[in-house]
């Protein structure tokens, strides 16, 4: 599993950037306007453009220098970074698992339940999220609605993986509060634009999330 180091890009560049989820269907149609619908991808893939952060810059030349040194030491689109999507990077009382006074290690998800936000009741339909890079200085653990102190209760990697120091009992829930980040490679060549009076810009650097990192 690859090493992503703990820096990110500058905040301004982050929360100027474009970043929105995909998904990867065939639609297959019929003469008579009938569709079949088949998914490519199992899990959903963030695709963005971090040149819109430029755009309104306060540091334009100290933003773009982070960018280049980065895209330069990941050798462009090989190695992945951190990234803060500011449209969705925290979880509130979020379940990762049930206890069945056995287990004691799980991963940390987020689940959107359409269902449980819009009739306040859990739904066929939904999509968990593995979070594989937590910001750990930001989260809280609790089962069964109690607060466990790390180290002392439990553990936590930077992969988001919690290992408590007694298995939760059975039927108790796991829940996790705290902030997280999205692992992004570059997609595509470092387009750099230099006018004639010395302004710095990029045109397109697209960002593509990285699943299984």
């Amino acid at each position: 599993m690859t090493t992503i180091p703990a820096y990110r890009l500058p905040e301004g560049i982050e929360k100027g950037s474009q970043f929105s989820p995909t998904f990867q269907n065939v639609i297959q149609e019929a003469i008579a306007g009938n569709e079949q619908r088949f998914a490519q991808w199992t899990h959903c893939r963030g695709v963005g453009d971090i040149s819109y952060g430029l755009l309104n810059s306060s540091d334009v030349a100290g933003n773009f220098r982070a960018i280049v040194a980065i895209y330069r030491a990941h050798f462009g689109s090989l190695l992945p970074f951190r990234f803060k999507d500011w449209s969705d990077f925290q979880c509130a009382d979020e379940v990762f698992g049930t206890g069945d006074g056995s287990e004691t290690e799980f991963q940390l998800v987020k689940t959107y339940d359409p269902a449980l936000i819009l009739l306040n009741a859990a739904g066929a339909l939904f999509y968990v999220r593995g979070i594989t890079l937590p910001v750990v200085s930001t989260v809280a653990i609790e089962v069964d609605g109690t607060p466990k102190t790390v180290t002392t209760d439990y553990t936590i990697t930077d992969r988001g993986v919690v290992t408590f120091t007694t298995p939760p009992a059975a039927g108790k829930l796991c829940t996790w509060t705290g902030e997280f980040d999205v692992p992004v490679r570059f997609d595509g060549p470092l387009n750099v634009i230099m006018n004639e009076s010395d302004i710095i810009g990029i045109g397109s650097l697209p960002i593509r999330e990285v699943i299984g990192e």
